[in-house]
């Protein structure tokens, strides 16, 4: 059993990396092999959009026109029985480093051979020897736990796209919003906030916690292949564009 954590930080040792290490030791006490890809130590191209990697149908992992890392971080990832995402939340997000990889990743890993509620072309995992557990961590600088709706859209993208791309379940999630050393006095306190944060011992215990989790979803062998919708969703979706339509073709011009 091997679990591998992505983690998109740009600070190595700092609150992110913390968390990643503590779930990927919680999953090791589980019997885990665990290993952490750090994507700052990466060389990591921005995609060029050339469409190579979307042509090819046949290749459990399709090829890239650019020679980096890319190919040897998901040759590692497809062998993996567990993936965790891990990434400061930055602008409400994923850090650009996290947002590259994903864009540098669907196409490679997913072939466009999914059909869904009566659409095809969608992206299908190529990646189906098995299906893979799933987790994801993301860290706030200033904005407590409790108001997470405010700034966490990161957690979606992840949870929406990691299983989907990478033919997995989704375990669980982390959120750690800002706990402080003390509450802020002054405006000037205010103003530095990220600055007052500290890592909880209970932020700690729950990444374990994750880390735990994550094992054991895969030791119960109660995964199942990815499915993007529900029947209820597909049935009901399904009904819907057959008289709702989609997609329209451009106005010929001068004719042509």
């Amino acid at each position: 059993m091997k679990i591998m954590a992505v983690n998109g930080t740009y600070r190595s040792g700092k609150t992110t990396t913390r968390l990643t290490e503590k779930a990927l030791e919680g999953a090791a006490s589980m019997g885990a092999e665990t290993e952490m890809i750090l994507l700052k130590d990466k060389r990591i191209e921005y995609c060029r959009n050339c469409l190579t990697c979307y042509r090819d149908l046949t290749s459990e992992i399709a090829p890239c026109v650019i020679d980096d890392d890319m190919d040897e971080i998901l040759e590692t990832l497809r062998d993996a029985d567990g993936i965790i995402f891990s990434s400061p939340v930055h602008c409400g997000f994923m850090t650009g480093l996290m947002t590259v990889f994903f864009e540098r990743t669907v196409w490679r890993v997913c072939r466009p051979t999914r059909e869904m509620f009566g659409l095809k072309g969608l992206p299908e995992s190529r990646l189906t020897t098995k299906p893979r557990a799933i987790a994801t961590i993301v860290s706030a600088g200033g904005m407590p736990a409790s108001l997470r709706k405010l700034c966490d859209q990161g957690t979606a993208f992840l949870k929406d796209n990691g299983p989907w791309f990478f033919n997995g379940n989704f375990i669980g999630d982390l959120y750690a919003g800002a706990e402080l050393k003390r509450m802020p006095e002054s405006d000037e306190d205010w103003y530095k906030l990220y600055f007052m944060r500290e890592l909880s011992q209970r932020q700690l215990r729950q990444a374990y916690d994750l880390g735990a989790k994550v094992a054991t979803a895969i030791q119960e062998k109660k995964l199942k292949d990815f499915q993007p919708a529900g029947p209820i969703a597909k049935i009901v979706m399904g009904g819907l564009l057959k008289f709702w339509p989609t997609y329209k073709t451009v106005d010929k011009i001068n004719g042509k």
